[in-house]
């Protein structure tokens, strides 16, 4: 179904707040399209993801503050010379989801993580968890 606003708004994107209707703008803001919302159907792959990520979630609460300020100076220098300009600059807990996630096993603690992955993020780099970036100071902060 296509839909049309008032007072010269071309197209946007969203939700009704009933949440019975989703919208959502195409061509270059020229056309909306509108169709009602399907809840999506929840498998063994989407339970797998959300453990690993809450798992994830509570190590980032426990790591060290140096690990952490190096994971936002890791997140700067990605942005800034590895992502194109089309695309959301990440954070350092992207970062670290990025690192963690792509592992095949769910990693419960800062142990785990050090072995799998390095006890660094230049160990990170090194062994192909991350991708390279030139920064000024190295990274020397540990894990544990």
């Amino acid at each position: 179904m296509r839909i049309t606003f008032d007072k010269n708004i071309r197209t946007m994107s969203g939700k009704c707040k009933n949440g019975n209707m989703v919208f959502m703008s195409m061509k270059n803001d020229t056309i909306c399209i509108g169709r009602t919302y399907v809840y999506p159907k929840l498998n063994d792959q989407h339970e797998a993801a959300g453990g690993k990520l809450k798992a994830a979630t509570q190590i980032w609460k426990t790591l060290p503050s140096p690990f952490k300020n190096e994971l936002i100076a890791y997140a700067k220098a990605y942005n800034s010379q590895v992502l194109s300009a089309r695309k959301l600059p990440v954070s350092a807990f992207n970062v670290f989801i990025m690192a963690v996630c792509k592992q095949e096993e769910k990693m419960n603690s800062i142990e785990e993580i050090s072995v799998a992955l390095g006890n660094t993020i230049a160990e990170w780099i090194t062994k192909g968890h991350l991708k390279a970036v030139s920064v000024i100071n190295p990274f020397t902060a540990t894990l544990t």
